[in-house]
């Protein structure tokens, strides 16, 4: 799924825009710890080594601005509320279009810079 997100990010990207993987939720903070901070995060719910929620939550701690976005394929009203209390932005549910990604990737970005939405 990183392989798929990154190359529908980068078949548009502009020349500022940069993309770091992690495969898990310890890399990710990791990550966020030494090269935040960063404009957006998409988060996975289901990762190898813990769930994104902690992920999330402990994000929180390190930077309460970021936006973070719940990549996943667990739709249920109930994933997407345990998203909002762990501090998720918003949820974007598997499959998703190029252009959703796209769209909710713009949108968070131009908030975070203070630029109109697309």
């Amino acid at each position: 799924m990183r392989t798929l997100i990154r190359h529908m990010l980068e078949t548009e990207r502009s020349a500022d825009f940069q993309i770091v993987e992690a495969a898990t939720g310890a890399d990710c903070l990791k990550i966020s710890d030494r090269s935040g901070p960063f404009d957006l995060v998409l988060l996975d719910v289901i990762l190898p080594d813990m769930d994104g929620y902690s992920v999330c939550r402990a994000i929180r701690h390190v930077d309460a601005n970021v936006p973070v976005v719940f990549v996943t394929g667990r739709g249920d009203l109930k994933d997407y509320a345990a998203g909002r209390q762990a501090g998720g932005d918003s949820y974007l549910v598997k499959p998703f279009s190029k252009t959703s990604l796209r769209s909710i990737v713009r949108l968070f970005t131009n908030i975070q810079r203070g630029e109109p939405a697309p």
